[in-house]
């Protein structure tokens, strides 16, 4: 020991781990580093084991953590009768929410943003384990049939669990996945500790549907989930095999209440209620091994509360934490991360913490969980899950190099070889080779039809085996940025990745989602500097034609710095009904000519915004002016192009910016002989063909390859005959090799 030198009295070791295991996890890793003999004896799977048991103190109060709920902030430890709130350790989260009940001091914990998904945290240490693919898990994006090949199944819920094995003594992250009654669901587990990899339970899952928002209890060596029927589902931990248990008695007639359940006085409790219109009752299976047989705990109704609870008690949230005050009363929690306790028999409950009187902050409320939870002191390890140690092995880079140069789809349905290969596709570093590398290969543009905009259903051109649906309402989408493309349709701005399948709609606030959907109101950018991408949104809270007057706002965010919308200067100049492009560091709008004052008919501007900068200004245009035909902005070469149409000759110039700042003309795409189907007016430019330099158009009903030099138009692609009335669109777009998804809040 390392007090052996010392002329005191010496104190046997097994005295010293005696007094050592009541102490807090914290100052247990502190005293680690007296000597090694020490850091040894501490870390023994003996001292964990008595320390957890002694340090938690099963007869006194418990322990809880907690967080505001934006970003930065800490968690916080409180215990009745402990003293005031204390700091616990940093929290880097976005919006976390513990999910579980403390396993051995361990807990997994969900959060938002484009570091969420997945943790198991032991608070007690302020240790944190990332789990892979959780943010937005493989199995949840979804993939269309083609002619030749059957999509796999995508799911919509997965519900997560952290459960126990005594026999292995492993600690198991178990996920199930479901959809719809007719689809099996699937469930998978992650061992921690070990090479890191999803793989199939022993024994599948029986038809059911579970939700995010009620998360697997853990018990007796079973994880316990709640399907949507109100049945109880079992996954015994050990053997992997799935079981069930029957329900409470039904709720007041089998209304349909709010269904939640947790652990509670080493019970399972299942807690029903219906939000302002019926009483919360707490239901516990006391013998689960013999009879199976519930009994209600408590049954409270929060209407009839005295006014001042009632009202600072107001949530959407309401679970047991714990027993507390000698295990005479129930702790609950809420979605503001208050608490309070209530007397089984009944009476009026005792606000026992308001966090937002002593920690300042945001305390949103939340109808699932909230950052609140159970703290208990432990100092059982994570381990650790290393993505990248795969990477390292000779053979495993030589495939690295061969899979970041194929199509998206390949390294998906590749990454399912073994969990070397997983674990390198999904890797940060890969995923950005990737995007550059494969699509630096010289090939013909990716084009997909968007055939629910609303919901993001894609389907490639090749494979498309019917017609794509008509839009009415207009549909904007922007050129790819890394394989994003963002976009606006009805109303509703989306973001996606379409090689992916990938589509998340874009939120704003309730004035910004009400404004008046326009081309110009959505764009993406790239800032290198801090390696996010960036969007900027556009509303017109006032727009007056008839005397020009005009009042613009504007917001900005990131998707991986920013959870939220930061109001910014808008531009100086009024932007027109035409879709942004972003090109070399610069998004890139048309100046709106019928607003504010008035401009020299023969030019056009341009107002730009610097994604690294954040600012905006205005660059004069070519000279062509807005009467003579409609001005686009298109990104081509990876240069900004303007593409004007000639109504007269019918045709489109597209004008370049040159070093010095002029603009020329530099191709002209005559359309006479193909009109009425490749109208000036009606025809838009959406890239480039590397291979042979042809400029791909579109219409909204045909799609057309346009050689500039022999002026030859080939189609590719051409709905059947319609209408002449009928001037519906379908919703086509440009996509990249890419491997991005992005997870916003």
């Amino acid at each position: 020991m390392a007090c052996e030198n010392l002329d005191v009295p010496q104190l046997p070791d097994d005295i010293f781990m005696e007094i050592l295991s009541y102490l807090p996890a914290k100052s247990i890793g502190r005293f680690r580093s007296v000597s090694s003999s020490w850091d040894a004896q501490l870390l023994s799977p003996s001292f964990v084991e008595l320390h957890r048991r002694r340090a938690n103190n099963p007869g006194g109060q418990p322990k809880l953590f907690f967080s505001p709920t934006e970003k930065p902030s800490d968690f916080y430890s409180w215990q009745p009768g402990g003293g005031p709130v204390k700091k616990l350790m940093e929290n880097e989260l976005c919006f976390p929410a513990p999910v579980t009940k403390p396993l051995h001091g361990l807990v997994l914990i969900r959060s938002y943003g484009v570091d969420g998904g997945y943790d198991v945290c032991n608070p007690s240490t302020g240790e944190f384990m990332a789990i892979q693919d959780t943010r937005l898990p493989f199995k949840t994006i979804l993939r269309y049939s083609t002619q030749t090949q059957p999509g796999p199944p995508s799911y919509i819920h997965v519900a997560y669990g952290l459960g126990y094995c005594s026999v292995k003594d492993e600690y198991k992250v178990v996920r199930l996945f479901s959809d719809a009654y007719e689809i099996a669901p699937r469930c998978e587990v992650l061992v921690l500790r070990a090479p890191a990899y999803w793989r199939p339970t022993v024994q599948q899952p029986p038809v059911c549907i579970v939700e995010d928002h009620n998360p697997a209890v853990f018990l007796n060596g079973y994880l316990h989930f709640l399907p949507k029927d109100g049945t109880i589902l079992t996954f015994n931990v050990s053997d992997e095999t799935f079981g069930s248990l029957p329900p409470p008695p039904p709720y007041l007639d089998h209304e349909n209440p709010v269904v939640r359940m947790t652990e509670l006085d080493g019970c399972l409790c299942l807690c029903r209620e219906k939000t302002d219109e019926g009483p919360y009752q707490a239901w516990l299976l006391r013998d689960f091994k013999a009879n199976k047989q519930w009994e209600q705990l408590c049954c409270f109704d929060r209407r009839v509360w005295p006014e001042p609870e009632r009202v600072q008690l107001q949530s959407e949230w309401i679970t047991p934490l714990a027993m507390c005050s000698g295990r005479n009363k129930v702790m609950f929690g809420t979605g503001t991360c208050k608490v309070f306790a209530v007397d089984p028999d009944g009476g009026a409950p005792e606000i026992m913490l308001s966090p937002d009187e002593d920690i300042p902050g945001t305390y949103d409320d939340t109808e699932d969980d909230p950052a609140i939870g159970l703290l208990e002191e432990s100092l059982v390890p994570l381990g650790r899950i290393d993505e990248e140690m795969h990477l390292l092995t000779p053979t495993t880079e030589a495939w690295w190099d061969v899979l970041k140069w194929l199509p998206t789809r390949s390294v998906m349905e590749l990454s399912l070889v073994c969990r070397e290969w997983r674990m390198a596709t999904t890797n940060s570093w890969f995923i950005d080779a990737h995007v550059v590398t494969a699509n630096s290969i010289k090939r013909r543009p990716r084009i997909m039809f968007i055939l629910d905009p609303t919901f993001g259903q894609f389907c490639d051109l090749d494979d498309v085996p019917f017609p794509p649906n008509f839009r009415s309402a207009p549909f904007h989408c922007s050129q790819p940025c890394h394989g994003l493309n963002v976009g606006t349709y009805r109303g509703t701005d989306f973001l996606c990745n379409p090689a992916i399948r990938y589509h998340q709609r874009i939120e704003h606030g309730d004035d910004d989602q009400q404004a008046d959907p326009f081309a110009g109101r959505i764009a993406l950018g790239y800032d290198s500097d801090d390696d996010d991408h960036v969007l900027v949104f556009l509303a017109y809270d006032e727009k007056n034609p008839d005397t020009r007057d005009y009042k613009l706002r504007c917001n900005v965010r990131c998707l991986k710095g920013d959870s939220w919308w930061r109001r910014v200067e808008p531009p100086p100049k009024p932007v027109a009904d035409v879709p942004p492009t972003y090109a070399d560091g610069k998004i890139y709008w048309v100046v709106d000519p019928m607003l504010g004052p008035r401009l020299d008919a023969t030019f056009c501007e341009l107002v730009t915004f610097d994604t690294m900068e954040r600012e905006f200004e205005v660059v004069e245009g070519p000279p062509c002016g807005h009467g003579g035909g409609r001005v686009t902005v298109v990104e081509l070469h990876d240069a900004i192009r303007v593409a004007w149409s000639d109504r007269e000759a019918d045709a489109i110039d597209v004008w370049i910016m040159e070093d010095g700042g002029a603009w020329s003309v530099e191709c002209r795409i005559e359309l006479a002989k193909y009109s009425p189907e490749y109208s000036s007016e009606r025809t838009l430019l959406m890239g480039i063909d590397p291979t042979d330099g042809r400029i791909l158009l579109n219409t909204g009903q045909s799609l057309g390859y346009y050689n500039i030099k022999t002026g030859e138009l080939e189609t590719v692609y051409r709905v059947p005959a319609r209408s002449p009335k009928d001037d519906s669109i379908f919703c086509a777009l440009i996509y990249q090799e890419s491997l991005v998804s992005p997870f916003m809040n």
